[in-house]
């Protein structure tokens, strides 16, 4: 397994690890892009699926080790999994990889909790059971964000939430619901942004001046920087604009880190405005051998 890569940010380490590469139809991730313009940077197979990457943060500082959303992991049924061409998920390994083990991990900050998000809080073990992926984390997500998967109020939002028995099952109990603004330990954030669920929120770590954001599904992409640019599967996509627009001109500004949930080519980037449009000035690239682990 390739080590994953890292940067430091005043005296934080986050290090990028992946649950793995995964497939989605192109025209839900770039919702109303024709597909003439977004299949030049993410070139779609026969059955129209681009290739996405499951990148997860992991901020250490200390004994802290507070890791940003968990993938998709290995609870899928054989029918999802050709669907989505995803296994056993990497996550496990990259934290391996680290010199860590999942008993490490003291927080996990959910941006939301669709299933490429959250389903590996769950492992399922060779019998058929679902275990937690993380035992002694504690683990946050917006109030209304838990409150809607636990209780999806329409046909769009049951689908969107189906997965939530098998992961809150074995993490009932370890759940703690937040609202709006929560500082989880002195210089990482999490913010309700809205946009892609009602309550989708964003992970910031700053220190000192320097700062870093995973804007999860507000940006998945180096393509979503484009205004409007937003997933079909956005719940209020004038409200993702906005959001994005607004942590993306502080990035630009101050000099600030961001990364891609989904990029399949670069993990995080530095940006900068070049003639009214945000373009990466530095990157931290996804390993070209990437794709060869299995």
């Amino acid at each position: 397994m390739i080590a994953p890569a890292s940067l430091k940010v005043g005296s934080f380490t986050v290090a990028f690890l992946t649950d793995g590469l995964w497939w989605n139809d192109g025209g839900c991730m770039l919702g109303v892009v024709p597909r003439e313009l977004w299949k030049r940077e993410h070139p779609p197979d026969e059955q129209n699926r681009i290739r996405l990457n499951l990148t997860c943060p992991l901020i250490i500082r200390g004994r802290d080790a507070i890791l940003v959303d968990c993938g998709i992991g290995n609870r899928l049924s054989s029918v999802e999994r050709k669907i989505f061409d995803h296994g056993e998920g990497w996550l496990p390994d990259h934290i391996r990889a680290l010199g860590m083990a999942p008993g490490d991990i003291t927080h996990v900050m959910l941006s939301h909790l669709h299933f490429d998000h959250c389903g590996g809080l769950v492992r399922r073990r060779e019998s058929g059971v679902l275990e937690a992926a993380f035992p002694k984390a504690r683990l946050f997500v917006q109030r209304g964000e838990l409150d809607t998967a636990r209780d999806p109020k329409n046909e769009r939002l049951h689908a969107a939430y189906r997965h939530m028995q098998d992961v809150l099952g074995p993490n009932a109990s370890k759940f703690e619901a937040i609202e709006g603004v929560v500082e989880v330990i002195a210089g990482v954030t999490a913010a309700l942004t809205g946009g892609h669920t009602y309550d989708h929120q964003v992970v910031v770590v700053r220190d000192g001046s320097e700062g870093f954001a995973h804007l999860a599904d507000i940006v998945p992409t180096r393509s979503h920087m484009r205004g409007p640019w937003n997933q079909a599967y956005d719940l209020d996509a004038l409200r993702t604009m906005d959001e994005k627009a607004r942590y993306l001109r502080e990035a630009a500004e101050n000099g600030y880190w961001l990364s891609f949930a989904h990029d399949d080519s670069v993990y995080a980037a530095r940006i900068k405005s070049d003639r009214g449009k945000f373009v990466i000035d530095r990157a931290v690239p996804v390993d070209p051998d990437f794709s060869k682990q299995t």
